[in-house]
């Protein structure tokens, strides 16, 4: 009796097993993931947003799902995640990196506006232009967050690896290194900034020539820019912590 019951679960394991292979290798290739963990596996997905109706998921041009419905989808851009509430397809995350810690970005539209200020150019000093009504030019960046072993994603900060990766003494190694750098960054800046406003002062009082510029502006600059060259040359250190996290083995 007892081998006919262990004979009826292997059984049983074999043909789900079977069965998620075949959704995989069968000319499946793309699926949603819903809150409760099912998947729906299709040949073609699509994001929709159809003008004065509200937006869904499109399986194989048959089955429809609304955004909120979703929790993760993989389709011929990449991998995805929910990274917040609604149902665009900004509120979706594309995966960067799969590992125990994954990482996502998101593009995020950022409008710059002018603001009065000191700028340096070939004749000397100039004051800075306004912005038309406080708005400006619309760039994108990307926004990064991190997954730990499929819970929820959290914005890619060194606060939250900390906890995260607390468990990996390599990892937290190279988070002391990054605080340690951000230190001296701010460090810099805010030395590289003091020189420069006084490099200003310095200019006016004196009456430099209009060719020629104040040496403590000079220094200035040149010790804000120290931190841009750094990061040109030295790795990132929290990228190197998850790299780190997800190569050490388990115990």
């Amino acid at each position: 009796m007892i081998k006919k019951l262990y004979f009826l679960v292997f059984f049983c394991w074999v043909a789900v097993e079977c069965a998620w292979s075949q959704n995989v290798t069968s000319g499946q290739p793309f699926f949603i993931e819903l809150h409760n963990g099912e998947r729906v596996y299709a040949q073609r997905l699509q994001f929709k947003s159809p003008v004065f109706k509200q937006n869904f998921f499109l399986l194989d041009d048959t089955l429809r799902y609304a955004p909120e419905a979703v929790k993760y989808f993989q389709s011929q851009d990449g991998y995805y995640a929910r990274v917040d509430a609604g149902r665009r397809f900004s509120n979706f995350a594309q995966r960067e990196q799969a590992g125990r810690i994954s990482t996502y970005y998101v593009y995020r539209t950022e409008y710059n506006s002018y603001s009065p200020g000191i700028g340096i150019g070939m004749g000397g000093y100039g004051m800075g232009g306004y912005g038309m009504g406080g708005y400006g030019y619309p760039t994108q960046r990307r926004v990064y967050y991190f997954e730990k072993e499929k819970g929820p994603l959290q914005p890619l900060t060194y606060k939250n690896l900390r906890v995260a990766l607390s468990d990996n003494p390599g990892s937290m190694e190279s988070l002391h290194d990054y605080k340690k750098g951000q230190n001296i960054q701010t460090g810099m800046y805010v030395a590289g900034a003091g020189l420069m406003v006084a490099g200003v002062a310095q200019q006016f009082r004196s009456g430099y020539s209009g060719s020629s510029v104040s040496p403590l502006l000079l220094v200035g600059a040149g010790i804000s820019l120290l931190p841009q060259l750094f990061r040109l040359v030295k790795k990132d250190k929290l990228s190197e912590a998850i790299e780190l996290y997800n190569y050490t083995p388990q115990n």
